[in-house]
């Protein structure tokens, strides 16, 4: 992901070598996006992070060139607050619905996934020891795993890790209960029992996750 900064420069080389910005009497969503940012700014000089493939560059020198001669077409207002609800109300909106479309292909693909009442998809690839499982919330487990985007970026992945079963995302807390000690166990986890609406690291707002995992051992919980 580059910075706004670069796609700035890059605007301002279009800006020297740009005639007379054309009138826009009505915007679609990219164009809005981008002469939005070239005006914000523009404005306020200020950095943010976005990939700038999905950018109009004409229209963001165009911002920059409109904002020198007093004549923008929204006011920085206006455009502060385009850009605020892009990336609050639309940018995890469209999230929300590929990931969505992604979970409904992975079930129409794959007949041995199964869904809880939760919604948390799931296949078991091994049951291991179902007389050694997690049964309450706070056992903890020992476990391998890689977690995934949609795309198939990995985001994480560990071995030999524990962790009480009450310290993770809610899919954690109720996938680890399918299996036994050594089972492994496959989770498709809708954005709801992982991470939700917030950007966690690098796992983007509304992203449903998959995570592989085979669970080496089960240390129950110590009773008060």
């Amino acid at each position: 992901m580059k910075k706004l900064m670069i796609v700035a420069a890059a605007a301002c080389a279009a800006f020297a070598s740009c005639g007379e910005s054309k009138s826009i009497k009505s915007f679609n969503t990219i164009d809005s996006l981008s002469y939005a940012i070239g005006v914000d700014f523009a404005t306020n000089s200020g950095v943010r992070g976005i990939e700038d493939s999905t950018l109009n560059g004409s229209l963001l020198a165009a911002a920059f060139r409109d904002v020198f001669d007093e004549k923008t077409q929204m006011t920085p207002e206006d455009a502060t607050a385009f850009i605020n609800e892009w990336f609050t109300v639309r940018v995890p909106a469209k999230a929300k619905a590929e990931s969505q479309a992604w979970l409904d292909e992975v079930k129409a693909d794959n007949s041995n996934v199964q869904t809880t009442a939760s919604g948390l998809m799931y296949e078991i690839v091994n049951a291991g020891d179902v007389n050694v499982k997690a049964t309450n919330d706070a056992d903890q487990v020992v476990v391998n795993y890689k977690g995934t985007l949609k795309d198939g970026t990995v985001f994480d992945s560990r071995d030999s890790i524990s962790f009480a079963l009450n310290r993770v995302i809610a899919a954690w807390t109720e996938g680890m209960k399918l299996v036994g000690k050594g089972g492994e166990v496959t989770l498709w986890v809708p954005s709801e029992l992982g991470y939700g609406a917030q950007q966690s690291g690098p796992i983007p707002a509304n992203s449903a996750l998959k995570f592989e995992i085979k669970l080496l051992d089960v240390v129950p919980a110590t009773a008060e």
